[in-house]
């Protein structure tokens, strides 16, 4: 009888470690300011999930999970999916939307839109810290993933590539490469990492910039001549035609001229159009790539302008 016992309890102890369960975190807090207009700008998910906007439209409960856990390599493994939590000082649990990562927080740590919080600490707002809450991923990667994520129709997570307006001139988009709709092999060409040419510098300045920085291209040539751009190379597995999403600022009074180039032959003259001081994006559809090394540049006629990345779907 012991022995069949202890073949019971080490089955009961391997389907306890098997199963999924919430994540215990250390820290739980919220950022944003009044009345939490401005908590997310830009937020990292957009590029990753429909559910997801630049403005967060509708939406009150939302999260940030700590950059050690969100990435590219994995954000359609949690961008735009439920996260539940629970916090065992009062009972209160809620679900929320991931939408971004935070940088400040640390492994397993997450940081609640303001109403979030609020109704998660009972409006205790002053706390500023929340301390004995447990949250887990719906569908989520197994380490996170809900004990109940079967039941996946609570969260359709089916990728729908949203396509922006755009005032490019550009060739009509053609589906019939499989690699034009590869949105989870989406790659991100850092501009800032690119090889920089005449009046171009790297910048900080503008909040919100992915990667470590950005460019801005300034005057479009030059004292000695040379045109100001900016050229990145990016290896790719498949040829085709892809969509490409540049995401830039022009805080001038006008639209300014510059031209996004595709190794060499593949010319396109964009008026980007005012931003203020914040960034925005516009699609090129329908870009023909090959399979290999390629080359991205952004090369000035206008100047005056910065550039973020540009995002190969």
């Amino acid at each position: 009888m012991k022995f069949l016992k202890a073949i019971t309890l080490s089955l009961t102890a391997l389907l306890t470690v098997a199963r999924a369960d919430y994540y215990k975190a250390s820290r739980i807090t919220y950022y944003g300011g009044s009345g939490d207009e401005d908590s997310v700008k830009d937020p990292f998910c957009q590029d990753y999930s429909s559910r997801v906007d630049k403005y967060l439209s509708g939406v009150d409960y939302y999260v940030a999970l700590s950059a050690d856990i969100l990435g590219k390599s994995n954000a359609l493994s949690y961008c735009g999916k439920k996260i539940k939590l629970n916090n065992a000082e009062n009972g209160r649990t809620l679900s929320a939307l991931v939408v971004d990562k935070c940088r400040s927080c640390g492994y397993g740590n997450v940081d609640l839109s303001v109403k979030a919080f609020r109704y998660l600490s009972d409006n205790q707002m002053s706390k500023g810290v929340l301390k004995q809450v447990k949250w887990c991923i719906v569908d989520g990667p197994s380490k996170f993933a809900c004990p109940d994520s079967s039941s996946s129709s609570s969260n359709k997570t089916t990728k729908k590539t949203t396509t922006k307006k755009t005032t490019t001139k550009k060739t009509s988009s053609s589906s019939s490469s499989s690699s034009s709709s590869r949105r989870a092999g989406g790659i991100y060409v850092e501009l800032e990492k690119g090889s920089r040419y005449g009046d171009v510098s790297k910048a900080y300045d503008i909040r919100y910039y992915s990667g470590s920085g950005y460019i801005y291209i300034g005057e479009p040539e030059s004292r000695s001549g040379t045109r100001s751009r900016v050229a990145a190379k990016v290896n790719l597995k498949y040829d085709g035609k892809y969509d490409i999403v540049v995401k830039y600022n022009n805080n001038r009074s006008s639209c300014r001229e510059n031209r996004i180039i595709i190794n060499d032959n593949n010319v396109y003259r964009i008026n980007f159009g005012k931003t203020g001081s914040e960034w925005k994006k516009l699609t090129i559809k329908g870009v023909p790539f090959k399979k290999g090394d390629n080359v991205v540049q952004v090369r000035a006629t206008d100047g005056k302008m910065a550039f973020d990345y540009i995002y190969i779907q």
